[in-house]
């Protein structure tokens, strides 16, 4: 698995379906349709941002899976902000693995002290990812945000490097855990009489 620069107008068009993605859309602040020259004008200014850094996340056989982004980027306080989707369809675990990959990014590759995150509230699926990792529930915007229909409040998370540190061995043996029962089930999968 391995984070990998989003850069090139074939990854641009990779990813734009999996963000237009129902499931995709309703997590994010913007849940309306992205049209291709929308996507291409955000990609363009995407990859003249110094504060922001996007990545196509793969999985072990190298096929992509997922977006990761930094977005914020604060070189003096080592902080930014942070969020991820996976690819629609996605084998169940790979939330947690591109978490785990951008996280290891963050804190050894960027050198951050602290990682932001926010869920809008109602996402209890992201909400229990980022608090199973470390995070921490710093507060809660009520009704910040207007996402087209309603006021929904925007729930604000950080992580210290510390903190990784003590969750990264956690959350990697959860993978590994969550292998070993893949591979059981395709081994009793494959050994069973047709």
């Amino acid at each position: 698995m391995a984070l990998k620069g989003l850069s090139t107008p074939e990854e641009r068009d990779l990813i734009l379906p999996w963000r237009n993605a129902p499931e995709v859309r309703r997590a994010m602040y913007r849940h309306h349709v992205i049209s291709p020259e929308e996507h291409s004008a955000w990609f363009e200014r995407m990859q003249t941002d110094a504060r922001c850094q996007w990545y196509l996340h793969r999985d072990a056989e190298g096929t992509p899976d997922g977006v990761v982004y930094f977005t914020d980027i604060d070189t003096a306080h080592k902080t930014a902000f942070w969020g991820f989707y996976a690819r629609p369809g996605a084998p169940a675990g790979t939330g947690t693995r591109i978490l785990y990959e951008a996280l290891n990014h963050a804190f050894d590759e960027l050198g951050l002290y602290k990682v932001n995150g926010e869920v809008l509230d109602g996402n209890s699926t992201s909400l229990h990812l980022h608090k199973k990792c470390g995070f921490k529930v710093e507060g809660t915007f009520r009704a910040q945000h207007f996402d087209g229909e309603q006021r929904v409040g925007i729930i604000r998370l950080g992580l210290l490097a510390n903190e990784w540190a003590t969750h990264r061995e956690i959350i990697r043996s959860r993978i590994e855990h969550f292998d070993t029962l893949n591979a059981q089930h395709k081994s009793v999968r494959h050994s069973t009489p047709s």
